[in-house]
C-alpha cells in the first residue's frame, strides 16, 4: 500500500547575503537518503530577490519527493517483535512571497506561504518588525505568524473527513554587536496549535480481550487490536535560543555557538546545542564543519504498544478521552548531526557551495525499538548568481 505523508524534512535557510547588484537567484538541490532503505527525499529549491532603493521582494519556490519505508506504530498479529514497516510516497510542492521594507531604523517585514500535498494543505502568513539600536549595534525583532492547515481525508488516512489545524506563533528576540569582533543573538518564542494535531497515518497496536455480540450471545475474543493515534487537540509550546559569534582575526575565522531551549504542553522537553567553525581560506573560499546535539523527553502520552499500559484503544481521533501516540520521534531520544559545508566564488557574483552531513538519531528508553531510529546522509548543492 501507498500512502500519502506529510512528514517532509523542514526547508534549509536560505541566506542571501550582501548583493553585487539588484538581483540575487538561487539553486539548490538536496538528497536526504535515510540507511536500511528507509526513507529518501529529493528537494529542488528556487529563490529570486529583487531590490530597489530600501524595498526588496523574493519569491521562493520548491518541490520535496518523498518515498521509502517507515515504521507505522503496529505490529504483526500476535507478535509484538515484528513490527510493520510501510511503504510510503509523497510530493510537496511549497511557495513563499516576501516583501521587505526599510523606513528610517525599522524594517518590516511581510511573507506569505503555500504548501500543498494530496493530504495535506496549508496557508501561512508573517508579519516582522525590526529596529536599530545604539548607532546600528542593537537590533530588537518581533514576529507573528498565522498557519491555517487543513489535513486532507484520503483512502489511507484515519480521519475521514478534513480536519483543520491552526498554528500562532510569536517571537522576540535581540541582536548585539558586543565587541567589533563579537556579535550576540537572543531569542523567545511561544506558539499554539490547536484542532486535529495527530498523525493521520500511525496508529498504535492493542493485545487484549473485548466482547463482542455473538449468535448465542456475547463472545470473548482475544487479539491484536490496532487503533488510529489520538493526540491532544491542543498544544502549547515555548522555546529560548542563544548564540554567540567570535571573529579571531589571526586565523581570519570565526566560531559560532548557539543553545536552544524548547519545551510544550505535551511535556515533551528538547535541548540543542551547536558548534560551528567558520574558516575563510582565502577571498573567495570558506570552509565551515559543525555539530549538532539534540535530547529530548518523551511526550506523556507516546507508548510504543498500549498491551499493558492501563489505557485502552477507543478509535477516537477528535483529542478527546486517552491520548496515545507510537510516533517515535516522540520518545524519549537524541540526534546527532555533523557536517562540513564549502563555499567558493569563482568571480564576484557568483557563489557555488556544496554541503555533506550525516544524522544519527537514537533511542534513550528500554521500549521502543532500535530499528525506529534512522541514520541518514545528506548531500546538497547551491549556486548564487548576483546581478
Amino acid at each position: 500500500m501507498v500512502f500519502r505523508r506529510v512528514v517532509i524534512p523542514a526547508l534549509p535557510v536560505l541566506t542571501m547575503g550582501s548583493s553585487y547588484g539588484q538581483d540575487i537567484l538561487r539553486y539548490r538541490f538536496q538528497y536526504y537518503d535515510e540507511e536500511d532503505g528507509r526513507i529518501e527525499v529529493e528537494s529542488h529549491y528556487l529563490d529570486y530577490k529583487h531590490s530597489w532603493g530600501k524595498t526588496s521582494a523574493s519569491l521562493r519556490l520548491a518541490i520535496d519527493t518523498l518515498s521509502g519505508e517507515t515504521p507505522v506504530g503496529i505490529h504483526a498479529r500476535g507478535d509484538d517483535s515484528d513490527w510493520i514497516f510501510q511503504e510510503i510516497d509523497d510530493e510537496r510542492r511549497v511557495a513563499v512571497a516576501t516583501i521587505e521594507h526599510e523606513i528610517d531604523d525599522y524594517t518590516l517585514t511581510f511573507e506569505y506561504a503555500h504548501s500543498k500535498e494530496d493530504d495535506y494543505r496549508s496557508n501561512a502568513v508573517t508579519a516582522k518588525m525590526s529596529r536599530e539600536f545604539n548607532q546600528k549595534n542593537t537590533t530588537l525583532t518581533g514576529g507573528v505568524s498565522f498557519a491555517f492547515d487543513e489535513v486532507l481525508a484520503t483512502d489511507f488516512t484515519s480521519n475521514f473527513e478534513n480536519e483543520d489545524k491552526d498554528s500562532l506563533d510569536f517571537s522576540l528576540g535581540i541582536s548585539q554587536i558586543v565587541t567589533p569582533n563579537t556579535l550576540f543573538d537572543f531569542t523567545l518564542g511561544y506558539g499554539r496549535s490547536k484542532g486535529y494535531l495527530s498523525d493521520p497515518y500511525r496508529r498504535i497496536s492493542q493485545f487484549r480481550t473485548v466482547v463482542v455480540d455473538g449468535p448465542f450471545g456475547p463472545i470473548p475474543v482475544t487479539d491484536t487490536f490496532d487503533f488510529p493515534e489520538n493526540r491532544p487537540n491542543e498544544q502549547h509550546r515555548f522555546v529560548a535560543k542563544a548564540s554567540v559569534r567570535q571573529y579571531f582575526e589571526e586565523v581570519n575565522g570565526a566560531l559560532k555557538f548557539s543553545y536552544r531551549f524548547f519545551t510544550n504542553s505535551d511535556s515533551v522537553e528538547g535541548h540543542t546545542v551547536e558548534l560551528k567553525w567558520i574558516q575563510q581560506v582565502n577571498d573567495r573560499l570558506s570552509v565551515t564543519p559543525y555539530l549538532r546535539y539534540y535530547q529530548q523527553s518523551e511526550a506523556d502520552f507516546y507508548y510504543p504498544v498500549l498491551t499493558d499500559t492501563g489505557v485502552d484503544g477507543t478509535g477516537l481521533i477528535d483529542g478527546s478521552g486517552a491520548n496515545y501516540s507510537s510516533d517515535y520521534r516522540l520518545s524519549k531520544m537524541e540526534a546527532l548531526t555533523y557536517g562540513v559545508r564549502v563555499a567558493w566564488e569563482p568571480r564576484s557574483d557568483l557563489t557555488l557551495d556544496l554541503q555533506l552531513e550525516r544524522y544519527e538519531m537514537n533511542g534513550l528508553d528500554s521500549q521502543t525499538p532500535s530499528s525506529f531510529f534512522p541514520t541518514a546522509n545528506v548531500v546538497s548543492v547551491g549556486a548564487q548568481w548576483s546581478f
